[in-house]
């Protein structure tokens, strides 16, 4: 799965850097830092991080995979002020800040939910005032597809 996404990109980049740069000479990679960066994000970027989501996706459901994705544009303008020294702007707190707290939040109310299911208390099809959005939903509409 990792190579086919990193293989498809790769072609849609090309395509589309083929229309942007039409000059061949700029397509030369020299082996300087341009090399080692390119290297470094395909390594990095790329297939480890696709690693990463599809081995926790499959470890584990996929909302954890979903609120993870976000996550990762916090962690990088934290990353890019520490080591690149890029500048850290009001939005970029206040953003980085948002996500963290609905990151939470969904990591919270998920952990209640274990709690609840560890306790035998069957919380998709419950008719508890506490879950009013739910009390009409079977299996088969909660099911993943």
């Amino acid at each position: 799965m990792v190579f086919f996404y990193n293989l498809i990109v790769s072609m849609l980049s090309a395509i589309v850097g083929a229309f942007m740069e039409p000059d061949s000479s700029a397509w030369r990679i020299k082996p300087d830092i341009a090399l080692a960066s390119i290297l470094c994000l395909g390594v990095l970027s790329s297939f480890l991080n696709t690693s990463v989501h599809a081995w926790a996706l499959h470890m584990k459901v996929p909302l954890y995979v979903a609120m993870f994705k976000p996550l990762s544009i916090a962690i990088a303008v934290v990353m890019g002020v520490m080591f690149l020294g890029d500048n850290l702007y009001l939005g970029s707190v206040i953003g980085a800040s948002i996500i963290s707290i609905g990151f939470y939040m969904v990591m919270w109310g998920k952990a209640k939910l274990d709690a609840l299911k560890d306790q035998g208390i069957n919380v998709e099809t419950s008719s508890t005032p506490k879950l009013p959005l739910l009390q009409y939903c079977t299996d088969k509409d909660m099911e993943y597809r």
